[in-house]
Formats: structure tokens, C-alpha cells, sequence
């Protein structure tokens, strides 16, 4: 690639690199954002729920009164009531409103959580029937020994909540997913509302009681003791959760506030009351004085809630406004660093870049032979102008240079021929032939291929030279050489071994196919005429030493070959003109001539 080319690609690219370096930087501060936004307005929307279950659970308060109340009813006592009613509808309606404008940031999770607190809203309409109902009838129906209509209603107002909360759980739980940070904040918050309503319904405990100034039945002496259990735990895990995840100031003080209200008067005044309903004494107040005197120090409660809520919004705003923060300060610095690169581009390009264009193709013409190139003119004292300087240099030289490396190659490409090649039958030499050999044979062990070695030697070709000289002996070598080759296959490596003797190695092939070869060839010399310098025919034979081995059990050719060469003697030594083959017998070291139905010995 044109160093042009290459400096203007790391150009764009390092242009490229920064400008998503910098798309990536402002993308994630713009989805922190967007998390952050869209977390608050879910976290929102669990708040306005969570008021919803507030409102409802309230609205027990003023309900007991009334429906312990005595003929004729007490205005005030329904003032509070009808207040308390209004309170609850208009939480409701806010977060029903809220969750049905909420522009979809939280698809799916508002309609569920709306089909929730609708339901919640159809059982507070179910409960408030329930009550009217029964502040309808007599006062000594309401208040019978035995009699408990009070109660049905109570209980089916704890459903209210029991139900808002599921609301609750599925609109924080969404807001945590949106935006994690605010998981911490928004448990404690969910733990604050469920203490709150623990709390509300340990008071509800004592609405008949106190009215009919009884003792504690069976039910509020089984379920007191599961409330105080559970509201003493909510307890400690807010604590907990505030001293390791939210060592927040503000929490601090809430809960110390919590516990001198709630915890330090409000429950010691329940445990009283428990204590005289439990032995049967007067409990020296009645429902009304109860509820004046204990809902109040459960706001001690709401507002560890919402001290909660206000911390996680401080958060999420925090992290909104730092966002926005880093994103204007990696604006300004994408836009310096581009005008830093465009800058370094225009220096680079004028001073160095275009110079060194020049005289790399001056230098480019000298070196394709192009003597006579005009050069660029020395002007300066740089390393630019030393470089003008080497390019005049190198033309002054680069002639000679070339005409000597041409020779050179010329030279190295002959010697790397008359190394290799048989000057006569065009075959490897021996040398050659080891070095294949040697490479073949680490294929093979790669493969795992069967390897079969072939010697073969012409018969009698000293009396060849003797009786036709030494042009026809020259002629039968060649004649040989090609008939052995065309009964080869391409991958064999067959080669002149020296003399009159060729040799052959052969891969992926069994002792069986090795013979087979070995007979082609040995058929072939033995059918083909030679012609004399008298112009008579005469024919050669020639016999052959076979040996086919693991290629894990050779660790060099030479040993194959040194076999082969016992399996030619007694080839020769049997007659001539035959193929012995030699097993290989690496355990032992020896190598011995196979006997029997291996052997082939043709008579010609």
C-alpha cells in the first residue's frame, strides 16, 4: 500500500476511533440519563402506589369508630370517616391517572400494576359496603357478647392492601430493573411501607376489643405476636440495610426518629393494652382515644418512607446531572482532539509526507532500471535532504548492482540443478534422493502412511559398456530411467542411486502393491529392445530388493536402504532378474529375507 494510502487510512481510522470513542462516551451518558428518567418516573409511579396502600390503610383508623359507634351516630366521627375516604379515592385516582399517562416507559409492568390497584379499588368498594352495613344496625346487635360483624369488614380492608402492594412490588421491582441504583433505596422504602401496614393492622387488633371493652379473643391473642414478630424484623432489616448500603444522614435521623415515636411510645402503649386485655383488666381507653393516640406515631413511619424516596430521587438526579456533565466536557474534548488531528494531518502532509512522495518514486524509477530519472533538488539539511542525498547515491550504483544480482541468480539457480538433477537420465541424484527421503519420511509418520523401498540394479551392465560401449550403455540408462519412472507414480521419489543402480521410495503403499511395482517395472526392462551401435537388438534385465515398513518403526532411510540392499544381493544371488522382499524387523534390530509366497522370481 502507497504510504499516501496508508497515512491518510491511519488518518481515517484514528478519525473514525475517536468520533466512536466519543458517540460511545455521549451514548452511555445519554442512557444513564434516559435509565435515571425513566427509574424516577417508575419509582414514581410505586410511590403513588405505595400512598394508595397508605391512604387505604388509614382509612381503617376513622373506620372503627364508626363502626363502634352509639345511636344516634357521632357527626364528627363520619366527618373523619368521609375524610379519610376522600383521602383514599384521590390516591387512588392520582396513581391510576399517573400510570395510564405514563407515555409507556414501563410497557407492560403499568397495566399490570393498573389492573392491580383497580382490583384494589373494587375491593375498597366491597369494604366500605361491608361497613356501612354494619354501622347501619343497632348498637347491642354491633356490640353482643360473641357477636364480631365488626370484624369482617376489618379484614376485608387489609385485602385492600394485601392487593395495592402487589402494585407496589411490580412498579418497584421495574424501576430497580430500568435503573439498579435504585434497588437499595427503593427496598427500604418498600420495607417502610410494609411496617407501616403491620402497624396499622397490630392497632386494628384491638377495634372490638376496645370497643366492647373486652378481653383479647383467640384471634388477637394468636395473631398480636405475629404482627410485633414481623414489625420487629422490618425493623432490623432497615437498620441493617441503612448502616451497610445507605449510611445516609437523613436515613439516620428518620429512623431515630421512628424508634422514639413508633418503637419508644407508640408499641410500648400496644404492649399495655396487650398485657391488660391478656389478664382481663379495664384497659382504661376506648377506640376512639386509641386511634388519637396511636396512628399519630406511626407517621413516624411514612416518613422514613418518604425520606427513602426523597434520597433515592437525590441519587438518580445526582447521576443525571454528572451524565450531562460528562457528556459536555467529552464534546469539548472529541471537537479539540479533531481539530488537534486535522492540524498534525496538514503539517505532516506539507513537510514530510509530500517530500518523501517525491523522492520514493525517484527512487522507485532508479530501482525498475530507470537510470536517467530526474531527481528532486537537495534544498535542505534534514533528514529529507539525506534522503535526496542516498536516492543520488543509490542511482549512481544501482546499474552495476542490478547486472550483478542478475548473475548471481543465474549462477545459484545452475548450481541448485546440477546439484539435484542426474546430469543423464534427468532423474534425482543420490543426494537428492536422502534429502526427499527424509522429508517424505516424516510425512509419512505424520500420516501414519505404509512405506516400501525399491533398489534395483541392471544385470550384467558392465558387459553393456564391454560389448556396445559406453554411448549405448549412456542410451540403456536413459531407456531406463524413463520405463521405471512411467511405472511410478507422480508422489514416488525415484532416482538414480549411482551407476547402473536406481532406487525408489513409495508412500501409502502395502507390501503388496510395493511388489506389484516392483514386477511392472522388472516386466517392463525385461520386454523393452535396446539397440546396439550395429544396429542389433539385444535386452537387459535387472533384479530388485523390495522392503515395506511401519513409518514408526524407521527412524532413517538408511536403514531401509540397507535392507533393500541385502534383499538385491539375494536377488542377484538367486538367479537374477527378480524381486526379493525383505521384512523389517525393528524390535530385534535384524533384518531377514522374507521366505515363501512373498518371494517372486520370474525366469526370463
Amino acid at each position: 500500500m502507497r504510504l499516501t494510502r496508508l497515512f491518510v487510512l491511519t488518518t481515517s481510522i484514528l478519525l473514525v476511533m475517536v468520533l466512536i470513542m466519543l458517540a460511545r462516551s455521549m451514548l452511555q451518558d445519554w442512557h444513564t440519563v434516559q435509565s435515571a428518567r425513566q427509574g424516577l418516573q417508575a419509582m414514581e409511579l410505586a410511590y403513588r402506589a405505595m400512598k394508595v396502600a397508605e391512604k387505604a390503610s388509614a382509612e381503617r383508623g376513622p373506620t372503627i369508630p364508626v363502626l363502634n359507634d352509639t345511636v344516634p351516630p357521632d357527626p364528627a366521627k363520619q366527618e373523619r370517616l368521609a375524610k379519610a375516604r376522600e383521602a383514599s379515592d384521590t390516591a387512588m385516582n392520582e396513581a391510576l391517572l399517573s400510570l395510564n399517562s405514563s407515555g409507556g416507559a414501563t410497557g407492560a409492568t403499568d397495566q399490570a400494576a393498573a389492573a392491580q390497584l383497580r382490583k384494589a379499588q373494587d375491593e375498597l368498594t366491597q369494604a366500605r359496603i361491608a361497613v356501612d352495613r354494619v354501622a347501619a344496625l343497632p348498637h347491642a346487635e354491633r356490640t353482643a357478647p360473641g357477636v364480631r360483624l365488626t370484624r369482617k369488614p376489618i379484614d376485608l380492608m387489609f385485602g385492600v392492601i394485601d392487593t395495592a402492594l402487589e402494585s407496589v412490588t411490580l412498579l418497584s421491582a421495574e424501576a430497580e430493573r430500568i435503573y439498579p441504583d435504585l434497588s437499595v433505596p427503593l427496598v427500604g422504602a418498600r420495607y417502610g411501607a410494609e411496617l407501616r401496614e403491620y402497624a396499622g393492622r397490630l392497632g386494628s387488633q384491638f377495634t372490638a376489643p376496645l370497643a366492647k371493652q373486652l378481653p383479647l379473643g383467640a384471634e388477637e391473642r394468636r395473631d398480636i405476636p405475629l404482627l410485633i414478630g414481623r414489625i420487629e424484623q422490618l425493623r432490623k432489616l432497615i437498620e441493617v440495610q441503612s448502616h451497610t448500603q445507605l449510611p445516609d444522614p437523613r436515613i439516620q435521623g428518620a429512623i431515630g426518629e421512628m424508634n422514639k415515636r413508633y418503637f419508644g411510645t407508640g408499641l410500648p402503649f400496644i404492649g399495655e393494652l396487650t398485657d391488660a386485655g391478656l389478664a382481663g383488666r379495664p384497659y382504661g381507653v376506648e377506640s376512639t382515644a386509641f386511634v388519637a393516640r396511636y396512628v399519630p406515631e406511626m407517621l413516624s413511619i411514612v416518613q422514613l418512607r418518604d425520606t427513602m424516596f426523597q434520597i433515592a430521587r437525590d441519587g438518580a438526579a445526582a447521576r443525571v446531572s454528572a451524565a450531562r456533565q460528562r457528556l459536555m466536557v467529552n464534546s469539548a474534548l472529541g471537537v479539540i482532539i479533531l481539530l488537534v488531528e486535522i492540524t498534525v494531518f496538514i503539517i505532516i502532509q506539507r513537510y514530510v509526507l509530500r517530500p518523501l512522495l517525491l523522492n520514493t518514486r525517484a527512487m522507485v524509477a532508479i530501482m525498475a532500471g530507470k537510470i536517467d530519472t530526474r531527481l528532486p533538488r537537495i534544498t535542505r539539511s534534514d533528514e529529507i535532504g539525506d534522503m535526496q542525498k542516498a536516492v543520488a547515491a543509490l542511482r549512481d550504483i544501482s546499474k552495476s548492482k542490478l547486472a550483478l544480482e542478475s548473475e548471481r541468480e543465474q549462477l545459484i539457480d545452475k548450481l541448485q540443478i546440477a546439484s539435484n538433477i542426474d546430469f543423464l537420465t534427468k532423474l534425482r541424484n543420490r543426494r537428492a534422493f536422502t534429502d526427499d527421503a527424509a522429508h517424505q519420511l516424516a510425512q509419512a509418520k505424520r500420516h501414519n502412511w505404509q512405506l516400501a523401498l525399491i533398489l534395483f540394479d541392471i544385470d550384467h551392465f558392465k558387459q553393456v559398456n564391454d560389448n556396445h560401449g559406453h554411448d549405448v550403455g549412456d542410451a540403456v540408462l536413459i531407456r531406463v530411467a524413463e520405463i521405471a519412472q512411467s511405472q511410478c507414480r507422480e508422489a514416488d521419489v525415484l532416482s538414480r542411486y549411482g551407476g547402473e543402480e536406481f532406487i525408489a521410495m513409495a508412500f501409502d503403499c502395502s507390501a503388496e502393491d510395493a511388489l506389484h511395482l516392483a514386477e511392472r517395472v522388472r516386466s517392463a526392462l525385461a520386454r523393452a529392445a535396446f539397440t546396439a551401435s550395429d544396429g542389433k537388438a539385444f535386452y537387459v534385465t535387472a533384479s530388485f530388493g523390495v522392503v515395506t515398513a511401519s513409518p514408526g518403526d524407521v527412524r532413517h532411510t538408511e536403514a531401509l536402504v540397507r535392507v533393500a540392499d541385502r534383499a538385491l544381493y539375494s536377488a542377484k544371488s538367486a538367479g537374477r532378474n527378480r524381486v526379493v522382499h525383505s521384512l523389517y524387523d525393528p524390535l530385534s534390530a535384524t533384518e531377514k529375507i522374507a521366505t515363501g509366497p512373498l518371494d517372486i522370481d520370474l525366469d526370463v
